[in-house]
């Protein structure tokens, strides 16, 4: 950890500007080789989203009821022990429904003055993540209207999106909480946005054009909030109407989220969802289209297009749009930038020299898009030999590690990875890289290597000894060396001449 505050609370007041925080805000994390860091607020957003919640173990409910007793006995720092280890055993957000009843059943035994304080204590004076949340959670079984200071702490820590939805869990108590909660839902940006949107009751015509036009924005995924959105907002209403280009903007983007349904339900929650489709290709027909609308047109093209939700209708309105000549126009000038690449391939736009020279001029920047090129053998030879130009792959081999790889130290082994995974499909070409790869201290990339040359072998069912001989004393060598059993094992099966593997076989297959 780089910083260490006093508290959590004084480190996100301290970094507020201009109302709000900044968009790269993160709080102070302690970095382990190997562990992936989550964004700010993702783990209880998964857990909220994904998991559900299991029952407390009996050991985590006596370890919950001896913190709240050391609380309300006043014995603070028992308490900040007992709290902490709680939220190392388990969560906050998972332990909220069973410490409220908690409290509620047992009001007449505690002392209801010092677990106010002590919750005070821990939005204040708190460095540890769960024990804010448990402090929130707290809070929110306490009247305190008047208290501006203590209610301004909250609204700053709901500014933190790791802790936005404690925050508005409390503010829904207050006599103006719907407000209060649409406000902070303005200044947050990540899942703290997403767990507003749900919050927010559409009591007014700003609140629901807000949630039309801006809603579905957030660093996460548009889909979790599309649907909540569309039904808030009265989107289908103002659909029919005349709309204005704002409209239409927000409009798409709900739609656009409504199609990605990977996290959650989306646009099959929707009545008559083809029907509303078609609305809003309609509409398309009254705005002069930008770029953004045509990809979300593509999109929906896409979505339709699929067996399960077969429409021609919808396929032929939207081949229609993407004929205009106003839209193969955008398109070709933002291939130029190494934007719209997969429009540009439905509408059979050529964009390959336009990549290849993007690649030549700006490498650092988009390099991962060379996976648009490289299966065409005019250019593939060329790409390499840029890849290679770029990358001082002698330097890049090191002793074996047990690391990910993750993190911008590792840019240029992320740049070696997205080539490797390009040429699997091309036997010999690129050895180079494979080789490195091989050598790599990130076991991810490693792994890449091996399972480049086992698809080149299986591709030639020809044995790697016999198919790369210098490629076969490289891996016997390293086997040797290296620290990882399942890398050596991978290996192993490349030196014992298997020429079939049960990935490339499921590859060929599917």
């Amino acid at each position: 950890m780089n910083e260490i505050p006093t508290s959590l609370y004084k480190y996100i007041a301290s970094k507020i500007v201009d109302g709000q925080l900044p968009d790269d805000f993160s709080l102070p994390k302690e970095k382990k080789d190997n562990e992936i860091t989550w964004m700010d607020g993702a783990q209880d957003g998964v857990r909220i989203y994904h998991m559900g919640y299991s029952d407390l173990t009996e050991e985590d409910r006596a370890l919950m009821e001896e913190a709240v007793n050391a609380a309300s006995e006043k014995n603070t720092d028992k308490a900040d022990v007992l709290f902490s280890k709680l939220g190392q055993s388990t969560s906050a957000i998972a332990v909220i429904d069973d410490l409220q009843p908690y409290i509620i059943e047992n009001k007449d035994t505690l002392s209801i003055e010092n677990l106010f304080h002590y919750a005070a204590h821990l939005v204040f004076d708190s460095y540890d993540k769960e024990c804010v949340k448990f402090g929130l959670s707290l809070l929110e079984l306490f009247h305190f209207e008047e208290d501006e200071t203590l209610k301004e702490v909250v609204r700053t820590l709901g500014m933190s999106d790791e802790f936005s939805i404690f925050s508005i869990f409390v503010m829904s108590n207050w006599q103006n909480g719907n407000y209060e909660i649409f406000q902070l839902a303005k200044k947050i940006h990540g899942w703290g946005r997403i767990h507003a949107i749900e919050h927010i009751e559409p009591d007014s015509n700003e609140i629901k054009q807000w949630l039309l036009r801006e809603g579905v924005h957030n660093r996460v995924l548009s889909a979790y909030s599309a649907l909540t959105c569309w039904q808030k907002s009265d989107a289908l209403n103002i659909l029919q109407g005349e709309l204005s280009r704002e409209d239409f903007s927000g409009i798409r983007d709900i739609i656009d989220g409504l199609l990605d349904e990977g996290p959650v339900s989306g646009i099959s929650e929707i009545e008559n969802s083809a029907d509303v489709i078609v609305a809003f290709l309609n509409q398309s027909k009254t705005i002069t289209l930008k770029l953004d609308d045509y990809e979300t047109i593509h999109t929906i093209w896409m979505h339709f297009e699929s067996e399960e939700c077969k429409n021609n209708t919808i396929i032929d309105l939207c081949q229609n749009i993407l004929g205009e000549k106003n839209c193969r126009k955008l398109v070709s000038q933002a291939v130029k930038e190494g934007k719209s690449l997969r429009l540009a391939q439905a509408l059979q736009i050529d964009y390959k020299e336009d990549i290849l020279q993007i690649l030549k001029t700006s490498f650092q920047n988009n390099y991962y898009l060379c996976s648009y090129i490289t299966n065409d053998a005019k250019y593939r030879a060329e790409v390499l030999q840029i890849f290679a130009q770029n990358l001082p792959l002698d330097a890049m081999k090191t002793a074996p590690s047990d690391s990910l790889g993750l993190g911008s130290e590792y840019i240029q082994q992320n740049q070696l990875e997205i080539i490797v995974q390009c040429i699997k499909k091309y036997p010999l070409e690129g050895t180079a890289f494979v080789e490195t790869a091989l050598q790599s201290a990130p076991v991810r990339l490693r792994n890449n290597g091996i399972s480049v040359l086992e698809s080149w072998v299986s591709a030639k069912k020809t044995p790697l000894n016999i198919l790369l001989p210098d490629m076969y004393a490289l891996v016997c060598r390293l086997r040797d060396i290296e620290i990882r059993e399942d890398v050596k094992q991978a290996m192993s099966r490349l030196i014992d001449g298997k020429v079939a593997f049960e990935d490339e076989q499921k590859e060929e297959e599917s």
